[in-house]
């Protein structure tokens, strides 16, 4: 895939990937989860996370967004997902 094709399911993988990344920093001792932090937030806590553990590969600061890192996060679970998966 190339780096500036548009996922089918974006949406529904960045939702999906906050979701698995939550519980995975949780596993790890990183509580993300929090009722009143918004999805923004939650996302850029997940981004650092993830950078630091190194799943990802962080972005180049001026580049560093909501929208980028919507895309990254996304990228990263569908990376990890297997080839049948409906999200795929």
């Amino acid at each position: 895939m190339s780096k500036t094709a548009k996922l089918e399911n974006e949406d529904k993988l960045f939702k999906k990937a906050l979701e698995v990344g939550c519980k995975m920093a949780a596993m790890q001792g990183y509580p993300i989860h929090d009722p009143s932090a918004s999805q923004s937030m939650k996302a850029r806590a997940l981004y650092l996370f993830l950078v630091e553990v190194r799943q990802i590969v962080p972005l180049p600061e001026d580049k560093v967004d909501g929208q980028n890192i919507k895309k990254r996060l996304a990228l990263w679970l569908h990376s990890a997902l297997p080839d049948g998966d409906p999200l795929k």
